[in-house]
């Protein structure tokens, strides 16, 4: 058993041209700096060391082996330096092969691993990973520092310059605790963040900092800058929705192959020296996620469930029935979301700014959890990889209009046609008929976007196409034809950007470490390689997966309707919040970045039940409590 550790992680390298800058008195001090940010996220303890060319340091939430594997961790000469935050679930694999390469080891962890691995196979390391990572691996003697992030964007990995020096780190914080560090916010960026809810590709609100994209590593030499490179992408290329990739076989055979392989996911990731469970909601992924560990004939299985005191969604009476069925001790927990002791909580956890609503429920949730566990196994993903969204199915039976109504009659009826939000949504016609007018990709990014570009321009004024990223990972996309093409853009995008983000936020920020088996980089792939039609049809969403649970689960259990965890964001908008809301419309940051005219007409608009608002004024009223906390000093 090694040594697993979810943490945070802080490095300075030397930058432009300065190679011995980071030997410079005040590093030390930045570094204690950058690694108190994220106590939150290793709060069993913390290692720092200084050498020539880099500054490593390291916050520590221990899982496995907890009194060994304190970082950063260096090779028996000393020569390798490492931080890591995540798990390497094949580490005993490839502990094997290093070994009979002639690799000596000292300890039982997985942090090892990726120190022996680095001094064999440098930039080829991270593709040989299967877990979810965030690392620097430094070599002393040549001065080059090794950054990768694993192939969905599980772990965060950002860097920024201050001065002569590369900041690395897991969270943003980390450079907005330094003295000296600009917090100039980035308009181009802005008008990204209030479109899309969360900031595409590597850029961020803040000009200057940048992420390590997901499946990307960088090496660092002294003097110069990052440049991150791919190791992996999601190959869509070979499937469609008529067909899979080569050696595809029936969907009956294929089902009983994934159930084998999201089995071996979930039970590579039950291994744990503290108190484990299942996030079980009583939908199909968490479900499922508890029959496989189940599965494993472990005893003493748990999982934790939450329900809202108002009854809005309340799916318990489904999580006790699978408790019950697989003999799982089931914690339950009510949620009372109080909206003015909640804000400034979801503002300090929010140094990156995210306008989805449901990072909120999230942290809730991560907080209960955490009553009862100190790992959490979660489903998030199965939308994703699955095609369980809604959407998905909607924006097919669009695609198939396009045959029938010519773009420009589309188009004429989306301007006629009124907005009419107080209606039912099956007689919402507008934005069907505008999306009908736009090409099939510009369509479907209106239908996820929080506000459309007209409504951005009218906000902060003319700039930039908020869906430009969107657009250029949907022309990169390897997917053959469009309904493939945007499982594949919010693989590498949404997922990453917003969903993956909101959940490491809220569950560190309570030092709660979630693991995500249905994320597991085999099974995404072998999920991209089968064809649409396994995945969804124009009733269903994750077809061929709840077909794989239905001997676990039973087939009445998997029909029932979707839910999620959803607050009255709208209606507590209009109450609770509305106090809050004013003050953020009349705020410092709203007042320099948007026009106050827009803001106070929606607001009345939102108050008189005309027009739903909710997005926008969500988003106003978090920027200004990020202004607060975290936009100036």
């Amino acid at each position: 058993m090694g040594a697993l550790t979810m943490c945070g992680i802080a490095a300075i390298l030397a930058g432009r041209g300065e190679v011995d800058a980071v030997r410079s008195a005040e590093v030390p001090a930045l570094l204690q700096i950058m690694c108190d940010a994220i106590q939150h996220r290793g709060p069993d303890g913390e290692g720092r060391c200084v050498f020539p060319f880099a500054a490593l340091g390291h916050r520590r939430l221990a899982i496995l082996d907890i009194e060994g594997g304190a970082q950063p961790m260096g090779s028996a000469d000393g020569k390798v330096q490492v931080v890591f935050n995540g798990e390497i679930y094949n580490h005993h694999q490839l502990r094997q092969r290093l070994s009979d390469q002639g690799a000596s080891f000292h300890t039982r962890c997985d942090t090892e691993v990726l120190v022996e691995g680095f001094r064999e196979y440098g930039t080829q390391l991270p593709g040989m990973l299967r877990g979810m990572f965030a690392f620097a691996a430094h070599d002393r003697e040549s001065g080059e520092t090794l950054l990768a992030r694993d192939p969905l964007g599980k772990k965060p990995l950002y860097y920024a310059q201050l001065g002569p020096l590369v900041l690395v780190a897991s969270e943003t914080r980390c450079f907005l605790e330094l003295p000296g560090f600009a917090r100039q916010v980035d308009g181009e960026a802005l008008r990204e963040l209030l479109a899309l809810r969360y900031v595409p590709g590597n850029r961020s609100l803040i000009s200057g900092i940048r992420e390590l994209p997901p499946g990307h590593y960088a090496l660092h030499r002294p003097g110069e800058e990052i440049l991150p490179r791919p190791y992996w992408r999601p190959d869509f290329g070979q499937s469609s929705y008529e067909a899979g990739a080569p050696g595809t076989k029936s969907f009956d055979e294929e089902t009983g192959r994934l159930r084998q392989l999201f089995t071996d996911c979930v039970q590579a990731r039950m291994e744990s020296d503290v108190p484990l469970g299942a996030f079980l909601s009583g939908g199909v992924d968490s479900s499922g996620v508890v029959a496989a560990m189940a599965e494993s004939g472990q005893q003493q299985l748990s999982a934790v469930t939450v329900g809202f005191d108002d009854g809005r969604v309340d799916e318990r009476v489904y999580a006790r029935e699978v408790a019950e069925r697989f003999s799982v001790r089931l914690h339950e927990q009510v949620l009372r979301p109080d909206p003015q002791r909640d804000l400034l909580r979801l503002a300090e956890i929010a140094d990156e700014p995210l306008f989805d609503s449901s990072l909120w429920p999230t942290l809730l949730v991560s907080e209960a959890a955490r009553r009862e566990v100190t790992v959490a196994i979660s489903g998030d993903g199965g939308d994703e990889s699955f095609a369980g969204y809604r959407r998905y199915r909607f924006d097919r039976f669009e695609h198939s209009l396009r045959r029938f109504i010519p773009r420009p009659l589309a188009a004429l009826g989306g301007a006629l046609f009124p907005k009419a939000d107080f209606l039912p949504q099956r007689l919402r016609c507008k934005r069907t008929l505008q999306g009908l007018g736009r090409s099939p990709a510009r369509a479907y990014f209106r239908s996820v976007s929080a506000l459309v570009p007209e409504e951005v321009d009218a906000l902060c004024g003319p700039g930039i196409d908020p869906f430009r990223e969107l657009q250029a990972i949907y022309d990169r996309a390897t997917a053959p034809d469009h309904a493939t093409r945007i499982l594949e853009l919010d693989l590498v995008s949404n997922l990453p950007g917003d969903i993956l983000r909101k959940v490491d936020r809220a569950s560190m920020h309570v030092s709660l470490e979630v693991r995500s088996p249905l994320l597991d980089r085999e099974l995404v792939e072998y999920a991209a390689g089968l064809p649409g039609k396994y995945k969804y049809d124009a009733h269903t969403g994750k077809r061929i997966l709840k077909k794989a649970f239905q001997p676990w689960l039973g087939a009445e259990f998997l029909a029932r309707p979707k839910q999620g965890f959803v607050i009255p964001l709208s209606q507590w908008l209009r109450t609770e919040l509305r106090e809050a809301r004013d003050a953020a419309i009349s705020g410092n940051f709203a007042q320099t970045w948007f026009d106050r005219d827009v803001l106070n007409r929606a607001a009345r608009e939102h108050d008189s039940g005309r027009r739903d608002h909710g997005e926008l004024l969500w988003a106003v009223l978090m920027l200004e409590l990020w202004h607060e906390r975290w936009g100036r000093r």
